[in-house]
């Protein structure tokens, strides 16, 4: 057993630095998201609204930036430099926090300005190494690759909370967000050691920059299986983050469960996001991207639903249930999606589509987060969990109800 999940889980030598940037930037990210909100609210008294205000635009300013970052990305000659440079460029913005502190000077209309550009930047990063991973490997291990990211990004996902935790208990906020800055210099090392796969040329550069945009909305308006895909990951999102900024008051409040026992629903959905790395390649090619595609997601998308349903049946044990079947298919999905991206798309044009779907699916994270509050100050909590994990359900069926075209082999 050991042996089939050690080389399903195996990464390409072109990969490697590749995979050891994510993890350190996924790491970074999450010391900022603790840090951040930690100084606006302990050192500079935010209210909630402000507080809120910093999430809102991390995500906002990246969903309203990623089809010129798509632009961007199509544009460089050399998208491994592109990647170093927004890499040191979020350390250099993340480092005015701690500088700031020591001067004196922090204030809430910087941290606004550090949380917009690192989201920013933070989203060229992402869209350019996935437009960048067909330049790494060969077609048919762009699955195996994405996997190996997203084993990546899950990694950083559960070192880096506890991690953060650590950091701001024993530094404070403002100091820790310099071992952002360091995680975010050592994934721009990372990137500087990318080589491309021997003869993967470089895409063409589009000439303008609006007509560039434009040929992006073409292409992924001519390809209506990367439009249902992208309204999936919308339909989540939107229904995930709403749910997601209501769960901890749920879990106490409601559910009358303990710090410990909350952790511990956290960690299987850690667990099941490794299992479904591991396993995505397989699944994939036994099943195919016709059936992963528009089956998984609604599986994620009905999995929701245990949360409010933790309310009358045993909480426990209907949680874990959740973040076991959550994050495994969540998982699988994301990895077969991409691929099919990537497989589908030319290379000139890769940057601009999956900015385009990103930056639908970005934008519903603070919609679904504000919503929700809203609506549980009119409806209270149960009622809003129970019509988010609907939107979720019913976003994923109807935008994968077809049938999905394998991609070219």
């Amino acid at each position: 057993m050991r042996g089939r999940l050690a080389t399903s889980i195996a990464v390409d030598r072109a990969l490697r630095p590749a995979v050891a940037a994510q993890a350190a930037s996924v790491v970074g990210t999450h010391v900022a998201a603790l840090a951040l909100p930690t100084v606006a609210v302990v050192v500079l008294h935010a209210s909630p609204v402000a507080a809120a205000t910093l999430f809102a635009l991390e995500y906002g300013a990246q969903a309203l930036a990623a089809p010129a970052l798509g632009v961007v990305v199509d544009r460089v000659a050399d998208r491994r430099r592109l990647l170093v440079a927004a890499s040191a460029g979020t350390a250099a913005v993340v480092l005015a926090v701690p500088v700031a502190a020591l001067a004196g000077a922090l204030s809430l209309p910087l941290l606004y300005a550090v949380a917009g550009l690192s989201g920013v930047l933070g989203g060229l990063v992402t869209i350019g190494l996935q437009a960048t991973v067909p330049q790494l490997v060969a077609p048919d291990r762009l699955v195996p690759a994405n996997a190996a990211l997203a084993g990546a990004q899950s990694a950083g996902q559960i070192a880096g909370p506890a991690l953060a935790g650590w950091l701001v208990q024993t530094l404070g906020g403002a100091v820790a967000m310099s071992a952002n800055a360091a995680a975010q210099v050592v994934a721009a090392f990372g990137f500087a050691g990318l080589r491309l796969r021997p003869g993967a040329a470089a895409p063409p550069r589009p000439e303008r920059p609006l007509r560039a945009l434009r040929d992006g909305v073409a292409a992924l308006r001519g390809r209506p299986v990367l439009v249902r895909i992208a309204v999936t990951a919308a339909a989540l999102n939107l229904g995930g983050s709403a749910i997601g900024g209501l769960y901890v008051l749920y879990a106490y409040r409601i559910l009358g469960l303990s710090p410990w026992v909350l952790g511990l629903t956290f960690a299987v959905n850690s667990v099941a996001a490794v299992v479904g790395v591991a396993t995505a390649r397989r699944v994939i090619a036994r099943l195919g991207h016709p059936r992963v595609v528009p089956v998984f997601a609604p599986v994620a998308g009905a999995a929701l639903m245990l949360i409010p349903l933790a309310a009358v049946t045993p909480s426990v044990v209907t949680l874990i249930c959740y973040e076991a079947v959550f994050g495994y298919c969540a998982t699988v999905w994301l990895i077969a999606s991409i691929s099919l991206q990537q497989s589908l798309v030319p290379g000139q044009l890769l940057g601009r589509v999956l900015a385009l779907s990103r930056s639908l699916a970005v934008l519903a994270v603070p919609v679904g987060s504000l919503l929700a509050g809203a609506a549980a100050q009119l409806w209270g909590v149960l009622p809003t969990l129970v019509c988010f994990a609907a939107v979720a359900f019913l976003g994923t069926v109807t935008a994968v109800s077809r049938r999905v075209a394998a991609p070219p082999s």
